[in-house]
């Protein structure tokens, strides 16, 4: 006995009966019992998250009890330091760049700072040479990044 699947003996089943002897839901019903359902897994999904998340916090708590446990073990342990005097040193000047019609004012200013550090430190410095840094061109940073990545084999 072959049972040809049709839209008619899917709503008969889907009314209870498997051998087809009640009456079908309407498609009202239907509805209703497609939306219950979906409704119910939605709502189990949503306490199973609530749950996951909340033993999250918990080992999350448990976790820094004890943490803070070994660290308080720890700290009795050591020896407490005592701190040593601090000297306050300037912060270093921001590096200028000036353009080459200004480069007299720019050895004025290296000569006197390297002055400043012979009066601090007691030793006698002074200004040999003064000239741009390895590999600058006059060029921002970022240019010759761009060139260098440009012109560079692959």
């Amino acid at each position: 006995m072959n049972h040809i699947i049709t839209a008619h003996n899917l709503a008969m089943l889907a009314g209870g009966s498997i051998s087809g002897d009640k009456k079908p839901l309407d498609p009202s019903e239907q509805g209703g019992v497609t939306l219950a359902g979906l409704g119910i897994v939605i709502a189990g999904l949503l306490i199973l998250v609530l749950v996951i998340f909340l033993f999250g916090k918990l080992f999350d708590a448990i976790g820094a009890a004890q943490k803070a446990k070994e660290a308080a073990k720890v700290a009795e342990k050591t020896p407490k330091p005592v701190p040593a005097p601090v000297k306050a040193e300037p912060a270093p000047a921001p590096a200028v760049i000036a353009p080459a019609e200004d480069e007299d004012e720019v050895i004025a200013v290296i000569s006197a700072v390297v002055a400043m550090m012979s009066e601090a430190d007691g030793t006698t410095y002074r200004v040999k040479s003064v000239r741009p840094a390895a590999g600058f061109s006059g060029r921002a940073a970022w240019a010759m990044d761009g060139r260098r990545n440009n012109v560079s084999p692959f």
